[in-house]
């Protein structure tokens, strides 16, 4: 189950994490934006709903990208009358993170250059690589 993270982490297994893709802020243009879209495709949505919506979408950091790529995901994808607050929420793309172990592992296996494809991260203390090329599709 995802959770919200003030630093876009998703804990996946023990010492195991995944990082969203997306970072920056989430501008009150881009909201008002995409509520507007979000009135025009789903018409019988109550006007609570942006309210709460809006909290959430704070709430768990998103930012302009991502709530970007999440409404067109449910706009493309919904297949009831109306989306739930959860169909937005629960949207994001995942990068994995790689200890130190498995990145020695990759050495072995592909040599010195996997140290210049992969970025470091400090995760609770630890140092985690993510592959920049995942970052980039």
């Amino acid at each position: 189950m995802q959770k919200c993270s003030p630093i876009n982490l998703v804990q996946t297994g023990r010492n195991r994490y995944e990082m969203s893709i997306y970072s920056g802020e989430l501008t009150t243009e881009c909201v008002l934006k995409q509520v507007s879209r979000l009135k025009k495709a789903f018409p019988g949505i109550p006007v609570e709903f942006y309210d709460i919506l809006t909290d959430r979408l704070k709430e768990c950091n998103f930012n302009d990208k991502r709530l970007i790529d999440s409404v067109n995901n449910v706009i493309d994808n919904c297949k009831y009358p109306i989306p739930t607050i959860a169909d937005f929420i629960s949207f994001d793309k995942l990068v994995k993170l790689y200890n130190y172990e498995a990145m020695c592992k990759k050495v072995s296996e592909w040599g010195i250059k996997v140290w210049k494809e992969y970025k470091k991260i400090k995760v609770k203390d630890k140092m985690y690589w993510y592959d920049l090329s995942e970052i980039n599709q």
